[in-house]
C-alpha cells in the first residue's frame, strides 16, 4: 500500500538517537548525514534521559507526530516511559523502531530490522512524501513498579530466574564483545544456557524464590522458579514464542518451576509455545495471558536487557500495563 493509506497522512517525524548505543557507535555520521540530505526529518542526538525530554518537549511543539527511536532496547524503554509518564503530547504520536542497539529484540518484533542506514533512508523516503509500505499494530507496554531505586520503569520484556539474568551477564560480558550482535548473539548464549543446564552448572539451574500474586488474587503462592517472564512482544529473538495461554488478557508470561521434568526434552516445543503434553503445571511449567503479576523475591531483575534490583523488605515487584503504544513498521 502507499503510505497515505494510513491514519498519519502527512507524517511529521521527529528522530531520536542514543549516539552511546552500539550501532551509532560506528554508524552514527552515516545517520547525520541521512538525516542531512532530508530536511523533513528532525533530530535530536540525546546523551542523557534528561535530553530525551527536551527533544519530545520541542517535538510536541514542532507538531511532530511520529517519533522514531534510534537506539537499542534499553533506549525504547526510557522513551516508553517518557511517552507515557510525562508525555508532553496533547495526542500520542506513532513509534518507530530503528534497529540502533546490540539486540534490537524490540525492533525485531514491533519496528524495523536489519541494516540501521538503509531504515533511516526508508524513514527518509517516507518522510518526503515517497512511495512505501506502512504497517501500523498496536502493542501494550509494560509498567514495572517496586525497583529500588527506581521510579515506574517502561519496556517491552521483563524477566528474572538464573536462566534470564545470568544468560544476559554472560551475553553482555562474552558473546557481544566478539562481535556477536543482534539475534546472534542471545541464540549462542542460549546455547550456552542450554549447555550449563545439561551440566547441572548452578549458575543456569539454581532456583529463585518468588512469592506471586496473579492479577490482583488475595492468594499468594510461593514458587522456585527457575525463568520467570512477562512481555508484550509478540516474538522474541530467534522467532521464539515462549508462552501457550489462552487468556484474553494483554501481557504474556511464563513461568518454569525447579525442578521441572524433562526440560530440556521439552525445550524446542517451549520455545515455539507448543509445550506439549507434558508441560502441565503439575510438571512446573505455567503460562497465563495476565493483567498483573505481583512478585516477592530478593533477586535481580531484567526489562528490555537492563538489570535492576528487588527486594522483600524494599516490597513487591509489581508488572501491569502501563498504556499502549502504536508502532509503525516501513518498508521500501
Amino acid at each position: 500500500m502507499n503510505c497515505t493509506d494510513i491514519s498519519i497522512d502527512h507524517p511529521h517525524i521527529g528522530l531520536i538517537t542514543n549516539p552511546y548505543s552500539r550501532r551509532n557507535r560506528t554508524a552514527l555520521a552515516d545517520v547525520e548525514a541521512a538525516i542531512a540530505a532530508h530536511g523533513d526529518v528532525r533530530h535530536h542526538i540525546t546523551p542523557s534521559i534528561d535530553a530525551v525530554q527536551t527533544a519530545l518537549r520541542e517535538f510536541a511543539e514542532q507538531g511532530v507526530n511520529v517519533v522514531a527511536i534510534n537506539g537499542g532496547d534499553g533506549t525504547t524503554a526510557q522513551i516508553f516511559g517518557a511517552l507515557l509518564n510525562h508525555s508532553p503530547f496533547a495526542k500520542q504520536p506513532a513509534v518507530v523502531l530503528l534497529p540502533g542497539g546490540t539486540t534490537n529484540m524490540n525492533a525485531a518484533d514491533a519496528g524495523m530490522r536489519g541494516n540501521l542506514k538503509q531504515a533511516v533512508e526508508k524513514l527518509c523516503r517516507w518522510s518526503a512524501g515517497g512511495t512505501c509500505t506502512v504497517e501500523r499494530l498496536s502493542r501494550p507496554i509494560l509498567r514495572i513498579d517496586g525497583a529500588i531505586g527506581q521510579d515506574a520503569l517502561y519496556g517491552m520484556f521483563f524477566g528474572t530466574g538464573t536462566i534470564i539474568i545470568n544468560g544476559i551477564e554472560h551475553c553482555t560480558s562474552q558473546v557481544h564483545r566478539i562481535g556477536l550482535t543482534d539475534e546472534i548473539g542471545p541464540g549462542v548464549t542460549l546455547l550456552r544456557a542450554v549447555w550449563g543446564i545439561l551440566c547441572g552448572d548452578p549458575q543456569f539451574t539454581a532456583p529463585v524464590d518468588v512469592t506471586l500474586r496473579l492479577d490482583g488474587q488475595d492468594d499468594a503462592s510461593q514458587k522456585q522458579v527457575a525463568i520467570l517472564l512477562i512481555t508484550s512482544l509478540e516474538r522474541l529473538f530467534l522467532g521464539m514464542r515462549p508462552w501457550w495461554g489462552h487468556e484474553q488478557q494483554p501481557l504474556h508470561s511464563t513461568w518454569i518451576e525447579k525442578p521441572a521434568q524433562g526440560l530440556l526434552r521439552k525445550l524446542p516445543g517451549l520455545l515455539r509455545g507448543k509445550p506439549g503434553t507434558g508441560a502441565t503445571p503439575g510438571n512446573g511449567y505455567f503460562s497465563h495471558n495476565i493483567r498483573q503479576l505481583e512478585l516477592d523475591m530478593d533477586t535481580t531483575f531484567t526489562i528490555d536487557g537492563e538489570l535492576y534490583q528487588a527486594s522483600r523488605e524494599h516490597g513487591p515487584i509489581r508488572v501491569s500495563q502501563g498504556g499502549t503504544i502504536e508502532f509503525l513498521k516501513i518498508d521500501s
